[in-house]
């Protein structure tokens, strides 16, 4: 069960800075369960990213100068902790751990079955050490290939969720909160009066973007209130909610996923519709097929795990969470406008047309 990370609770910790000092050498079980490095090793560490306001302490790849037959040589490790919540207004942790973006959720997955059972063969999560120490959480990590995985991987991985989920029914992790997306979008502010008085939409419309956008907006749901009942009608089961390719990759022949912080419980085929809706790099893949694709093997997928419900239930349920999920895109979209090439313009446009018009 998920439970034993200890409570550092400190409801208004101050918030410390991002990159502060890593630990010389990795802790000894580091060594032993993640790297291929020679004891006595000098290691040396690279900060991934930069120092905006992300929901972490920092992230370093941290690389070994000696190594032993055979294993890896680098770690990643992420920086956990109430005193690194992040600053990104909808993106941002929590102290309190109720909450959907409470801060330990991801190094308690780590530590409990969830992240070991369930799986197939080919897909599973990253392995992870978890060291807390001077009032952090940081998560070391197998350093994973492949990144952002392409279509074919991601096709897999999804096949791998799907039996993950069924192996591990939402309603015996009932202490998992289940409103992420409400919450997530009470985050983001949206509010349709505004997004229309947009500054950006001259420019946009110039570019290439479909006027059709703006009656979309019209019609946006932003009330997190409504959007949790409609929510509460679908399916649940385990959901990883930031389930996207740069979230995938390769660790040898196994697909590795990674960055389980929003852990919950959700719509059942939320992940393989988010997934097929922010691949990248954007335009490779059509989103729509990929859609029709993902959708398909994730139910066959199911089913092969002993799942006995309904697909068609499974379609509704990924349509209309990504639809009110991503709804935020249109206010993404008029910021690059003046930015962005006409193409990614216009691609962007068709790829928010569909996700409006999903489940409408």
């Amino acid at each position: 069960m998920i439970g034993r990370v200890s409570r550092i609770r400190v409801e208004q910790a101050e918030q410390l800075p991002r990159f502060g000092a890593l630990r010389p050498e990795p802790p000894a079980e580091v060594l032993d369960r993640l790297s291929g490095a020679e004891p006595g090793s000098t290691w040396t560490a690279r900060q991934l990213g930069d120092h905006g306001g992300y929901p972490n302490g920092g992230l370093w790849r941290v690389t070994a100068d000696r190594s032993r037959s055979p294993g890896p040589t680098t770690a990643v490790v992420k920086r956990t902790g109430p005193a690194y919540l992040g600053t990104f207004p909808a993106w941002h942790l929590h102290s309190d751990q109720s909450e959907p973006h409470w801060w330990g959720r991801e190094a308690e997955f780590y530590r409990s079955e969830l992240a070991t059972t369930g799986w197939t063969d080919d897909v599973r999560p990253a392995r992870c050490y978890v060291d807390e120490h001077d009032g952090c959480c940081d998560l070391w990590l197998e350093d994973v290939a492949d990144i952002p995985a392409p279509f074919e991987v991601c096709r897999r991985a999804v096949v791998g969720l799907a039996h993950w989920q069924v192996a591990h029914p939402a309603a015996q992790h009932r202490q998992l909160p289940d409103s992420w997306i409400p919450s997530h979008l009470a985050l983001q502010g949206l509010d349709n009066d505004r997004t229309l008085a947009h500054p950006g939409w001259p420019s946009a419309f110039e570019r290439g973007v479909d006027p059709a956008l703006r009656e979309l907006v019209r019609q946006r749901l932003t009330d997190p209130a409504e959007i949790a009942r409609l929510l509460s009608d679908l399916p649940q089961v385990l959901t990883h909610y930031d389930f996207h390719n740069g979230n995938i990759g390769t660790v040898g022949d196994r697909i590795v996923l990674f960055d389980w912080a929003y852990l919950g419980r959700g719509p059942i085929g939320h992940d393989a519709g988010h997934l097929a809706l922010t691949l990248e790099p954007r335009g490779v893949v059509d989103p729509v097929q990929a859609w029709d694709i993902l959708q398909t093997t994730y139910c066959e997928a199911l089913i092969d795990a002993g799942w006995a419900g309904d697909p068609a239930v499974v379609g509704r349920s990924m349509a209309l969470s990504n639809r009110l999920r991503l709804g935020w895109g249109v206010d993404h979209l008029l910021g690059l406008a003046d930015r962005a090439t006409e193409a990614q313009l216009a691609a962007e446009s068709r790829r928010l047309m569909f996700i409006a018009r999903l489940a409408s």
